[in-house]
């Protein structure tokens, strides 16, 4: 079935969230030009795009490559913000400003695939499909540790989850205006996008590819941020650690039960000794820890409830001057 675009507005919007890429911004440009060209001549018409470009607080000078680019083109948008407010706001500003019958979310480093687009905007006209989706099928150009923390990552999150997240799969993809209007209705602050996109539902297909290496610079990703992302993905989208806390309690309470009849058969059987003073200690700290850990918890979900209440923006644009053409 053939997906029917009406006449008018802006068939393709391109978001593209920036961090300190002022060394890539150029080459993707000409990339993303290029690949445009042949979705044009594969429809044998001129499709309408527009490109979005959101500066998350970059240090370097991305905006100014990005005004430099606006000079040239007048279909690109630069979303400004007043500081690092991370990847989500981004993601989530460029959404929010685009109007396109389809968007397209990419990274600038390169790391994406490009030359998949045309394919992607043809299956999403001709298939009928609402999201098509990229997966990387390798873990080249990663450490083992960060590999093994990975699939460790995916692996928790299906059992913790009703979301089943795919390993490999990347933001880079191509979403109808349904899509984006219904990932838009979700107003939480504390934002998951991986899982946001698969919650919403919708008909989608996946397209493989292998690892591509980072054209330039460094990626903004340490270790330690992948690790808060992923905490921040397993809180956000599960109440399992709430419920692993309980049997945790309650198994450090049963165990204590047991524990306890049996030092009272002991006394009873064979004298009240006054002993296990280092396994007192012991079960001190153990119980200690458990209940350091089910408040930790609780607390995580607690402090997302205050930061939500208070009805925060997820970003400032510090520039809106910047979306005028």
């Amino acid at each position: 079935m053939c997906k029917i675009l009406l006449g008018g507005g802006v068939d393709l919007s391109f978001v593209v969230p920036c961090y300190n890429e002022s060394l890539n911004l150029d080459n993707f440009y000409l990339q993303i030009l290029n690949q445009i060209n042949i979705i044009n001549e594969q429809n044998s018409k001129q499709i309408n795009c527009e490109f979005i470009f959101i500066n998350d607080g970059s240090t370097d000078n991305t905006l100014e490559i990005l005004k430099a680019l606006a000079l040239k083109d007048n279909r690109i948008k630069i979303l400004n913000f007043s500081r690092n407010f991370g990847k989500e706001a981004a993601i989530l500003a460029g959404l929010q400003h685009s109007n396109a019958k389809a968007t397209i979310l990419i990274d600038a480093d390169l790391q994406d695939p490009v030359e998949l687009i045309p394919t992607m905007y043809k299956k999403f006209i001709t298939q009928s499909i609402d999201m098509v989706c990229v997966r990387r099928i390798d873990r080249k150009g990663e450490s083992k540790i960060r590999a093994f923390f990975s699939d460790m990552f995916y692996k928790i999150s299906r059992f913790m989850s009703e979301i089943y997240l795919q390993s490999g799969v990347r933001d880079f993809r191509l979403m109808s205006k349904e899509v984006v209007d219904a990932i838009l209705q979700l107003g939480e602050y504390h934002r998951f996008s991986k899982a946001i996109f698969e919650w919403v539902g919708y008909s989608k297909i996946y397209l493989e590819y292998e690892y591509i290496p980072r054209n330039a610079g460094s990626s903004g990703w340490s270790f330690w941020k992948l690790f808060k992302y992923g905490i921040e993905g397993l809180i956000s989208f599960s109440t399992m650690p709430l419920r692993l806390a309980f049997i945790l309690g309650f198994g450090a309470s049963f165990g204590a039960f047991i524990y306890m009849i049996i030092l009272i058969f002991d006394t009873l059987i064979y004298g009240n000794d006054v002993r296990g003073y280092p396994s007192l200690m012991c079960v001190v700290i153990f119980f200690s820890g458990v209940i350091l850990i089910v408040l930790g918890i609780i607390g995580e979900y607690i402090a997302r409830i205050y930061e939500q209440v208070k009805n925060r923006p997820n970003y400032i644009l510090k520039d809106e001057n910047e979306l005028q053409n």
